[in-house]
């Protein structure tokens, strides 16, 4: 998903896999906005009308709950994103893209994605992503392969981010919602 966050241009804000929610584009409000879905591979789109999502949630009144909970997931995401936009340090801001991309597809580890688009993730330029990818292949953070990225340990990329001072950030879990 594209983010159009002003001068600086678009950026790439998430990377999914098959069978993830994309997010409320119109909820709550039912008013009418744009994105920017741009797909690498072949992808099926589905858009519910509010109307049905209506219809959906009179039949179960659990339906708004889990509308809510997929918007805040996505506020969660954007929180992160910002924060590894803002960021000085270039290791820090490609540790906090890889920490998201793993709290935000259910723990996975294993990502479709090039070193260039793990800079725009980032906000960084090719050259400095790659110099930090080389680093951290080194220490045995992460391996790469071509149109690949593997985190080998989550646990101690969480690591080098308390290292990096951010202990907010390392325990951002997806928390399901209790009734």
């Amino acid at each position: 998903m594209l983010l159009e966050p002003g001068i600086d241009g678009p950026r790439l804000g998430f990377v999914a896999k098959a069978g993830n929610w994309l997010g409320g584009v119109g909820m709550p409000g039912t008013s009418l906005r744009r994105i920017s879905a741009i797909a690498r591979r072949d992808v099926t789109i589905l858009s519910v009308s509010a109307q049905h999502i209506e219809t959906v949630a009179l039949a179960d009144g659990e339906t708004w709950r889990h509308i809510a909970s997929n918007i805040v997931n996505h506020f969660d995401n954007l929180g992160l994103l910002l924060h590894a936009n803002v960021h000085r340090d270039n290791v820090v801001r490609i540790l906090i893209t890889l920490r998201r991309l793993h709290d935000f597809n259910d723990g996975a580890t294993e990502f479709p994605l090039t070193q260039a688009d793990l800079a725009e993730m980032a906000g960084l330029s090719r050259n400095s992503a790659n110099r930090v990818v080389r680093v951290l292949v080194e220490d045995g953070l992460i391996e790469t392969g071509y149109g690949w990225i593997r985190i080998l340990d989550p646990s101690r990329l969480s690591a080098r981010l308390v290292r990096a001072h951010l202990p907010d950030w390392i325990d951002v879990h997806r928390q399901p919602v209790e009734a």
